[in-house]
């Protein structure tokens, strides 16, 4: 019996010593493993070239993390190129479709129902707000057909019940500014003719004209305060449509020099600025009333065409500054309308967009809802 349990704790204890050698086999192979052998993810390759053409694979302009343009014209995007369809979201049940503005130039929008009202028997032929908005992506990359921006627009749609039509313009550098901004001009009043008088059913027997907002994020913030301002200054949009409300989340803009708050760093200031010139092919300046609002004399500024206007930023954008510097300006030119803003402590730019189910990003939504349900 004594000799029978000798064996058995002979036995346990090979068995952990074993354990123990392939612990430690283990753990050397770990630290004896070169780091510089864990390599990270790496971003996209670029396609291939044009053998043939040597300026094919020769960098003209890295715009990272959004894309490379080669000498030869090549243009190799890193981002914003996922794709997805239009139906019925399952989580919302806001229905969208695709609709074509303008045949000769591609110019199109995705546009955004929601589902009737909860309690109503039948069709719901109340009249909703109308929303214009222009999607961000440096004037570069993104999509109104991108997941991220269909997400945005189903979770808007259904928060404010309203119809919303989100801009697919045309980006840079294939169409340099300002194509961009003429193709959110045009889409603007493709919307005010329709929602006064068709033939687009969806504005024409839903849409309430006298509830029109235009919004954007980042570049498309940019394209809804320079919409806004066009129609200060040409009197108005087709049909005499009014911009009843204008909502900018973390918009694009910059200048010359740092206002308070910016940053000083010459370098991060010297990219802001060739970015831009990339953009628009050179054709405006850093200080552009197009890019830099505050360099617009205070009696242009208040022509801005909205009754009410709405600015987010977030604690740790870059862009930060000088949207409460244009909050402020635009507030003290004069012009006779309701101003709010909103800021998110510690967050990062448009962080609402990638995730939408933190608390932050449920609370920016409810602002945005608010701003856009008030009568």
């Amino acid at each position: 019996m004594v000799a029978k349990s000798k064996g058995q704790v002979a036995k346990l204890a090979l068995l952990l010593l074993a354990v123990l050698l392939l612990v430690a086999a283990i753990l050397l192979c770990v630290f004896l493993i070169p780091r510089h052998h864990r390599k990270p993810p790496l971003p996209p390759g670029s396609p291939p070239g044009n053998a043939s053409n040597p300026d094919d694979s020769i960098v003209a302009f890295d715009f990272s993390p959004y894309l490379i343009m080669y000498k030869s014209g090549r243009v190799h995007r890193l981002d914003g190129l996922a794709r997805c369809s239009a139906g019925i979201d399952e989580a919302t049940g806001v229905t969208s479709k695709d609709v074509v503005i303008d045949g000769g130039t591609g110019l199109a929008a995705r546009m955004y129902l929601p589902p009737a009202a909860k309690g109503k028997k039948g069709p719901d032929t109340s009249r909703l707000p109308v929303l214009v908005f222009y999607h961000g992506g440096a004037f570069v990359i993104e999509s109104a057909f991108t997941p991220l921006y269909h997400a945005y627009l189903n979770a808007v749609s259904a928060k404010v019940r309203a119809v919303a039509v989100s801009v697919e313009y045309r980006l840079a550098p294939e169409h340099r500014l300002p194509t961009a901004y003429n193709d959110s001009w045009q889409a603007l009043n493709w919307v005010a003719r329709n929602a006064a008088s068709g033939p687009e059913p969806w504005l024409r027997d839903r849409g309430n004209l006298s509830r029109l907002f235009v919004a954007g994020d980042s570049a498309g913030g940019n394209i809804a305060h320079n919409t806004a301002m066009r129609a200060g200054t040409e009197g108005g949009l087709d049909g005499g449509a009014a911009i009843t409300g204008l909502l900018l989340l973390d918009p694009y803009f910059w200048g010359k020099e740092p206002v308070a708050g910016e940053t000083t760093d010459a370098a991060t200031r010297r990219e802001y600025e060739a970015t831009w010139s990339f953009i628009c092919s050179g054709r405006y300046g850093i200080d552009d009333p197009l890019v830099n609002p505050l360099s617009l004399p205070a009696a242009e500024m208040r022509r801005l065409a909205s009754k009410r206007v709405a600015v987010t930023s977030s604690g740790l954008d870059d862009f930060r500054p000088r949207a409460l510097a244009y909050a402020a300006a635009l507030n003290g030119s004069g012009w006779e309308g309701e101003l709010e803003q909103y800021e998110t402590p510690g967050e990062r730019h448009v962080y609402f967009l990638d995730r939408p189910k933190d608390p932050n990003s449920v609370k920016e939504l409810a602002f945005v809802s608010g701003f856009l349900s008030r009568e």
